[in-house]
């Protein structure tokens, strides 16, 4: 069985041949976002690709009382927006920037030209899709079974994967505690636990990966992730 310890995290972006990517690219605009600056909202109609090429983007849904519940943190070479390609829904959460972020945008006129001849692109969405399925499933796994302790370092890790090997997660705990179905009391004792035995390092703003690869195996050892 597939466990999360032996996810190919390689981005959308490298998953392309050189030459596909970088006609991808050629076809799109590059737009410059400010820390906390929105992307795209929730709702809205206009189809189109997008791929993070510097900083990342926070994919949650703001609730009316100023929440926010994430759903992902996205990192270099990773692509969002993707169904609104393939079918006539709006988008279903808000993204924002995390930091300051440059992000390809690609009309949907456009990729579809090269979607039509390049059969690459297909197979790395569809890769890309299915993995992001699979953390979906883990995290699901994850709120419904797992203490908070065990939960925290399991979705901690679920994000590690989508953020392009970024050593840093950017984010509220007050967020995360929400995101988590936690108090913000309680995400911080587990955090604190995480930090002593050498896991995670906290700063301003921000959770430290301090070894990837540890955490991972902590989770497999604790979460009750089997091959």
């Amino acid at each position: 069985m597939l466990s999360l310890i032996d996810i190919d995290a390689t981005p959308f972006l490298g998953l392309l041949p050189p030459r596909v990517s970088e006609e991808l690219l050629s076809l799109s605009i590059l737009v410059k976002y400010s820390n906390g600056q929105l992307i795209h909202t929730r709702g809205e109609p206009k189809p189109g690709l997008s791929i993070v090429h510097s900083g990342a983007a926070h994919v949650g849904v703001n609730g009316i009382d100023g929440t926010f519940v994430m759903a992902a943190a996205l990192g270099q070479g990773e692509c969002f927006g993707e169904f609104t390609l393939f079918t006539d829904l709006p988008r279903t959460h808000d993204i924002s920037s995390i930091g300051e972020s440059q992000i390809y945008q690609i009309s949907k006129p456009k990729f579809d030209a090269l979607y039509e001849r390049e059969s690459s692109i297909s197979r790395a969405l569809l890769k890309t899709t299915l993995t992001r399925t699979h953390i979906l499933l883990e995290t699901l796994d994850a709120l419904r079974r797992l203490p908070i302790l065990e939960r925290t370092a399991k979705i901690l890790l679920t994000m590690s994967y989508t953020l392009g090997g970024a050593n840093s997660l950017i984010i509220k705990q007050s967020d995360l505690a929400y995101s988590l179905g936690v108090t913000r009391v309680s995400l911080g004792k587990a955090l604190k636990q995480l930090v002593s035995i050498g896991l995670i390092e906290l700063g301003y703003g921000k959770i430290n990966f301090l070894d990837r690869d540890a955490l991972a195996s902590w989770v497999q050892k604790h979460c009750g992730i089997s091959h």
